[in-house]
């Protein structure tokens, strides 16, 4: 006599555990919640049309951060300016910018933009250009709001920074015989960069997340792939694993920069590496210092 317990024991075992795996797929979507945010067959499913959106995404976050920061290093030295009406444009722009929502912004350039003729004229030649599926003036209008939204970020990060160093570090690089431009250059923003590198990465994380905002106006990033099939299937799991490839950047990330941030404090602080001892001047004990007339004196 058979028994289904003797006929499920001499199955081979890779349809031992397909079952054992189809089991817990039914037990795991038989509540409400896994079901609709955490199901392992609609993820399965998801998961190669939401990664068609992932290049386009990384290109949004990382070449929008790296056209902001010329424009925002100009901000802040407009901001920084002896000249008034550079301050005010500066200012005028960044309270903008920064009291706006991205989203607005988003709207209103990438919308606006197509609707004017000269703005038609400058994309004419470039109309048969596409890279990844999405128009080359697409890829303009996108680079243009993300590069001028975290660029207004980026010059108050800047001029912060800048005025932290301490002010003879310009006039010790003067007295040296150089001129300004030459100072701030090779004296001032390399201790500034030193200084904001923390700040600017999570300026960074901040600007990629908002690349999800483009789904707004159909370019086909992370976020509308996933909504498009969120759509289709009636589940909330390909927002789920949208959410994944945003983790798979950000996560790196704000590790690297917590790294940074304990690097720089133990530099700041003068603080060694545990287990080895710092530096120490070895002095003969038969001499000591005088500091009131600094002088070594040898007391034999």
């Amino acid at each position: 006599m058979f028994s289904v317990a003797s006929i499920y024991n001499s199955a081979p075992p890779f349809v031992a555990t397909a079952s054992m795996w189809t089991n817990l797929v039914d037990w795991w979507e038989s509540f409400a919640f896994t079901r609709v945010f955490f199901s392992p067959t609609v993820a399965f499913e998801a998961f190669p049309l939401v990664l068609q959106g992932f290049p386009i995404t990384l290109a949004l976050g990382f070449i929008g951060f790296f056209l902001a920061i010329p424009l925002g290093l100009i901000l802040a030295f407009m901001k920084m300016s002896k000249f008034a009406p550079l301050r005010w444009v500066s200012t005028f722009y960044i309270d903008i910018v920064r009291g706006t929502p991205l989203l607005l912004q988003i709207l209103i350039i990438y919308m606006g933009l197509p609707l004017l003729p000269f703005f038609q004229a400058a994309m004419e030649p470039f109309s048969a250009i596409s890279v990844l599926g999405v128009p080359f003036s697409a890829w303009f209008r996108a680079f243009l709001i993300l590069s001028a939204n975290s660029a207004a970020y980026l010059a108050e990060i800047f001029r912060a920074g800048i005025q932290s160093i301490p002010k003879g570090q310009m006039e010790a690089a003067r007295s040296l015989g150089m001129r300004a431009p030459a100072a701030m250059t090779f004296v001032i923003l390399p201790q500034t960069i030193r200084r904001i590198l923390p700040t600017c990465m999570s300026e960074f994380i901040l600007l990629l997340k908002d690349t999800a905002l483009f789904a707004m106006v159909a370019m086909g990033e992370v976020m509308l792939q996933a909504r498009i099939e969120s759509a289709r299937v009636f589940n909330m799991t390909p927002l789920t694993v949208a959410a994944v490839f945003y983790l798979i950047v950000t996560i790196p990330a704000g590790r690297l920069v917590a790294r940074l941030e304990n690097k720089l404090a133990e530099q700041d602080s003068g603080a060694t590496q545990a287990g080895k001892r710092g530096p120490r001047l070895n002095v003969p004990s038969t001499h000591v210092v005088s500091h009131r007339e600094n002088t070594l004196q040898d007391v034999r």
